[in-house]
């Protein structure tokens, strides 16, 4: 076995990150460039990965990236990479029949002194490696099943009329109709984000939603018509997105949130809005279910479930009479 690596220790075997490119050095010592992103270096990495026997947790993160990971939606991709990151830390030397759950326990246990989201993410992630490596022939059962894990509590953050207009009011005109549009359809931050005027049709907004990959039909009212002709007259007309940045680009959740967290800050920094304290682009989700009937609500939202969109996106106290 060679030596362990001091630096890169999230990456593949004999994989290295320079400057704005993934390498691969193989076994001549030659540095392949194998892509710029993450994504893109994985798929690379399947096409060039060996055939070998699977010794280590090492070998078999690095199979599932290459092989697994790519088949994933865009923003699952992401997610895995930064949650194997810890993964590879912690189990890297591990033999992959010798995990135990009280290894898992130990990993949790010291994860969520961190956050409890990310073990959860981290331990559901570890869970469907050993699901893949039952069907390799690595191992013979999934020890992360009798793992029992901490439901996290849903957010309660709810965003009233005032502080929806306090935030309003400091938002570019773009922004201002981004918001319009994830209270009025209830979609996710990144299905508001890569809407195009294809999506566009004689009944509403039409949208396999990223997540579920449900289709979604939003029927058309005054008020969204008004929003989506607002949004296309913003300069550059000459696009396909209906929110874009300034180059008519679509935006990434990531690249608008970094906007979204510039603006919010200076709402809650003047004295005469009522913001007191910062919201998500994300809790407008939540406001469209809160402000509406939870079955409206659900449709919208696109759960088979009425209760999972009471229990987690609608937010209002709920009233009750007093004793007569």
């Amino acid at each position: 076995m060679g030596r362990r690596r001091k630096t890169n220790k999230h990456l593949p075997q004999r994989v290295y990150h320079r400057g704005k490119s993934y390498y691969f050095v193989d076994h001549s010592g030659q540095w392949i460039n194998i892509g710029h992103s993450v994504a893109e270096m994985y798929r690379s990495y399947a096409s060039i990965l060996e055939e070998r026997p699977i010794v280590t947790m090492e070998n078999l993160f690095d199979r599932y990236m290459a092989e697994v990971a790519p088949m994933k939606a865009e923003r699952t991709q992401r997610d895995n990479a930064y949650e194997v990151k810890f993964l590879r830390v912690a189990l890297n030397q591990m033999i992959p029949s010798e995990f135990r759950p009280k290894h898992g326990y130990a990993y949790y246990h010291e994860r969520r002194k961190r956050s409890l989201t990310r073990a959860n993410a981290e331990m559901a992630l570890l869970s469907h490696v050993f699901t893949k490596a039952i069907e390799w022939g690595v191992v013979d059962k999934n020890p992360c099943r009798e793992i029992r894990k901490e439901r996290p509590k849903p957010r309660r953050r709810y965003v009233t009329e005032d502080e929806y207009q306090a935030a309003y009011r400091v938002m570019p005109e773009m922004a201002q109709c981004a918001m319009d549009l994830a209270v009025l359809t209830g979609l996710r931050p990144a299905d508001v984000l890569r809407l195009e005027r294809s999506n566009l049709v004689d009944d509403g907004i039409q949208i396999d939603t990223r997540k579920t990959g449900k289709s979604l039909l939003i029927e058309w009212s005054t008020e969204l018509r008004r929003v989506v002709k607002r949004a296309l007259q913003q300069k550059p007309q000459v696009r396909q997105s209906i929110i874009c940045n300034k180059q008519g680009k679509p935006y990434t959740v990531d690249g608008f949130s970094s906007n979204w967290y510039r603006a919010i800050r200076k709402a809650i920094g003047n004295p005469e809005n009522p913001l007191t304290e910062p919201f998500q682009f994300r809790d407008l989700r939540a406001k469209s279910a809160s402000d509406d009937t939870v079955e409206a609500a659900s449709q919208r939202l696109g759960h088979t479930d009425p209760g999972l969109t009471d229990r987690v996106y609608r937010r209002k106290p709920t009233r009750a009479k007093p004793l007569r």
